[in-house]
Formats: structure tokens, sequence, C-alpha cells
């Protein structure tokens, strides 16, 4: 008898023990969702130049890639004049792509129609200017990966007559 109740209490003991030791099936399916949801509005590490890798925290970072961007693109820039028939003081918006390599590359110009009229050539001088770009950027990264990353980079474009 007592053999018998020490049997039935091993039984429902490990019946039972494993749902106490065991994580829970929704807690495992949580983990596991989180591990799969990848919010790609954001990146771990945004793109850099050499110049960029001191910077201590991640929004020092992109300000410096950005303004290391426009300071190359400036002085490639600089060298080539542009004509217009009018003075012509505007902003374009000039979408590029940093791909998984680290190459720069123009997505898109927005800007007013009137700047294509004054100044046809602005296109073929910015797609000059991004190919002129050395290739020592770092991609940007997202949990140790590279990838691509998108920006908008605003560009202010200032004639005379």
């Amino acid at each position: 008898m007592f053999f018998r109740l020490v049997i039935l209490i091993s039984i429902i003991m490990v019946t039972f023990s494993c749902d106490f030791i065991s994580p829970s099936k929704t807690t495992l399916r949580n983990t596991a969702l989180l591990d799969t949801v990848i919010d790609y509005n954001d990146v771990d590490v945004y793109p850099l130049f050499l110049d960029c890798n001191n910077c201590d925290s991640s929004e020092k970072q992109n300000l410096c890639f950005e303004m290391e961007l426009l300071r190359r693109l400036q002085k490639i820039t600089s060298k080539n004049s542009l004509g217009a028939s009018n003075a012509v003081s505007d902003t374009i918006m000039v979408d590029i792509l940093v791909n998984t390599e680290g190459k720069i590359s123009i997505v898109s110009i927005q800007k007013n129609p009137n700047i294509e009229q004054q100044v046809p050539e602005l296109d073929s001088l910015l797609f000059k200017s991004f190919a002129l770009l050395p290739s020592t950027v770092q991609p940007s990264l997202k949990r140790g990966i590279p990838v691509n990353s998108m920006f908008t980079l605003p560009i202010l474009l200032s004639t005379k007559e």
C-alpha cells in the first residue's frame, strides 16, 4: 500500500512539475516575437565616414556624417560653376541612399520646376558630385548587419545672374 502511494505521488509530481519548471508557452512566444520584430525606420549605427568614428553617441555620429557629407560635396561642387538666366535662391531636397557596401548614390531630386528651367545642368552636377565621393563610408548597421539607409539632404542653391 505504501509503495503504491509513493508511486502515485511520484507520477503526480512528474506530471505537474514540468509546468512549474519550464517557462509558459506565452512567455516563449513573446520572446520569439520580440526577437523577430525589427524596426525598419531606425538603425543601431548610422553610416560613418572614418573621421566620425570617434563620436560617442548615435546622434553625434549622424550629425557628423551629415556635416562631413555636406563639406565634401561643397568642396567638389565649388570647383564647378552653374550658369543661371536669373538669380536663383532655393532649397532642393536630395534623397540619398547609402547601400550595404557604403556607396552613396542619389535616389531622387525634388526641386522647384523653375530651377529646372533656369539651371538645367543642376542634376548632372549633383550626380557627378555624388559619384566623386569617396567610398570610405561604413554603412548603417542593424543588429550588427550592414543595411541600406536613406536620407533626405537639403541643399541650398544660390546663384547670381
